[in-house]
């Protein structure tokens, strides 16, 4: 079945996207066989969360956000991700900033990005756990769905959707690259702040910062995502 309109998460247009001198071994924007790698290679992640993966081309969907867009397919219990490699002013010259080393992990860090809102959207519309996706001033006793969703499409979460995923990203970085998550997570964070007059909701900084700052390590047993929404909490600006 096709996904849910409303189930759609975007990481945005500007969201990776950082103005850099472009190196001797610059990557170059990310190719159909890198995206369909990276995905392939956090499967693992999804899978440990009960779900399944399924890889589609935005363009031949006719989807034209770029980089990478999620939503759950609730019926199929599955996260779709779609990837688009037509170059994006930003992403282009973020991309040529990078390494080949570093562009495998990024990618890995932006997949797990988009799995995050497949799981959040699992815990609103599937367990309905609203007390764990809302913050404490739309916690009602009495939430539902339909009133879950109107907050959503009020674009009050908007921000609080991508700090989840963006903290999701940053401790998969601490578990995938413990020499280099520092490094790489303190670029996203730079990236969000810098292209914040662009796009403001997608500003994270204040809570990767504080992630940053703290070091934090994820409970033993506990799930990527699980120390997630514990941090998005414990970490949220004052």
């Amino acid at each position: 079945m096709p996904v849910a309109r409303s189930l759609i998460a975007t990481l945005g247009i500007g969201a990776w996207g950082l103005c850099c001198a472009m190196g001797a071994n610059a990557a170059g924007y990310p190719t159909e066989h890198q995206f369909r790698q990276a995905l392939d290679e956090v499967a693992g992640v999804v899978r440990a969360e009960g779900m399944e993966l399924k890889v589609l081309d935005a363009q031949k969907e006719g989807l034209t956000r770029p980089l990478l867009s999620a939503g759950l397919n609730i019926e199929a219990n599955t996260c779709i991700v779609f990837f688009n490699t037509r170059p994006e002013d930003g992403l282009t010259q973020f991309f040529a900033s990078l390494g080949q080393r570093d562009l495998s992990t990024i990618l890995r860090a932006i997949s797990v990005h988009e799995v995050a809102h497949c799981v959040e959207q699992r815990e609103a519309y599937v367990r309905q756990r609203f007390d764990r996706v809302l913050p404490d001033a739309y916690r009602q006793s009495d939430m539902s769905i339909q009133g879950y969703l109107s907050v959503v499409k009020s674009g009050a979460l908007e921000t609080w959707g991508e700090a989840l995923a963006d903290i999701s990203s940053l401790l998969y970085l601490k578990q995938a690259a413990p020499d280099r998550w520092l490094h790489l997570a303190r670029r996203i964070s730079a990236m969000r702040h810098a292209l914040a007059h662009r796009w403001p909701q997608h500003d994270t900084s204040a809570w990767l910062d504080r992630l940053i700052d703290a070091n934090p390590d994820i409970d033993e047993g506990a799930s990527l995502f699980d120390a997630a929404f514990k941090y998005r909490k414990q970490f949220r600006p004052d």
